[in-house]
């Protein structure tokens, strides 16, 4: 059976690996300080206690205050997983650093992050939109993309780059 790491196990290993990389910790998830985010997690990765090789999924989530960067890594050789996150604490500017210096495999997750929620990721070798196009009109996954000003479905009114008209609401007659 896989092992699935406590917020407070990874927290007392981060935190005697790389001081002052721990910011709190919860019953699931270290929280990793963003100034300390990727030589924690490069050190996370090289302890043969840990042995955190392989990031199994990285995604962002909207708080309305705050986004998060979570973390899902893996160890084989441990049979072992845990989750890591991180603060983003500027909603107009969020960026975190880029941990593909320590997973490779997080190259097109950044990617997919910053075309959806807007979160840059500052040192990543090409950071671009991969679903959406250059220039597309917003974040579709951040909660505030619907609410934007502009009309009944804000922030898609120029989804083809021509601004939509809706069909004229159909009478049923009876």
């Amino acid at each position: 059976m896989t092992r699935q790491w406590t917020g407070p196990e990874v927290a007392a290993i981060a935190e005697r690996l790389v001081p002052g990389s721990v910011d709190r910790s919860t019953p699931v998830a270290c929280y990793l300080r963003p100034e300390k985010l990727v030589e924690a997690m490069g050190a996370l990765q090289a302890a043969g206690e840990t042995d955190f090789v392989h990031l199994t999924n990285l995604c962002g989530v909207d708080f309305w205050d705050h986004f998060e960067v979570v973390y899902h890594v893996q160890s084989f050789v441990q049979n072992a997983i845990a989750c890591i996150k991180a603060d983003v604490l500027d909603r107009e500017r969020p960026a975190l650093p880029s941990v593909c210096p320590v997973w490779r495999g997080a190259w097109m997750q950044e990617c997919e992050t910053y075309d959806l929620f807007g979160i840059r990721f500052e040192g990543h070798p090409n950071l671009h939109r991969i679903l959406l196009w250059d220039g597309y009109p917003g974040w579709p996954l951040r909660k505030d993309f619907l609410s934007m000003p502009g009309g009944l479905q804000p922030g898609l009114d120029e989804f083809s780059g021509t601004k939509r008209r809706l069909p004229p609401p159909v009478k049923v007659v009876e």
